[in-house]
């Protein structure tokens, strides 16, 4: 499944903010994300029981400074919006991960790229390694 989300998911610096009582809360910017991906996503639920995932972040000239924007920082709520729009049921399921950045020339072609694939695998022959060497050749 393939689809695109205009907008920017934001740092894991900037996903949760603290309660004044304590706890945690996550922050307006992180809730609108998970929403634009629960709406372009459609909400359509990838099978297997684990994932191939490859996110590409296409940055706009506001955010095109090579010393920031680490493509990690991205990575939790990109990942985390998956499991919350119900397309992914976990994202501790994922075995491989490709991500990328390129860099757009005007702010309004700013974007997430998703693209899931499900894989119906053996758990047992995934946690002792055979899977995927086999899938590898």
């Amino acid at each position: 499944m393939k689809f695109s989300v205009p907008l920017l998911p934001p740092s894991v610096n900037h996903y949760k903010q603290p309660r004044r009582g304590g706890g945690w809360y996550r922050a307006a910017d992180a809730i609108a994300f998970v929403d634009a991906v629960c709406v372009f996503s459609h909400r359509i639920m990838v099978t297997g029981n684990f994932y191939e995932i490859s996110l590409t972040f296409h940055l706009g000239p506001k955010k095109q400074k090579l010393s920031s924007n680490d493509l990690d920082n991205f990575l939790k709520v990109a990942l985390d919006s998956l499991a919350r729009a119900r397309v992914i049921v976990n994202d501790g399921r994922v075995l491989d991960l490709s991500v990328h950045k390129r860099f757009v020339s005007t702010d309004r072609e700013q974007r997430t790229d998703f693209s899931v694939e499900g894989m119906q695998l053996d758990e047992r022959e995934v946690l002792s390694g055979r899977a995927l060497q086999a899938s590898a050749r």
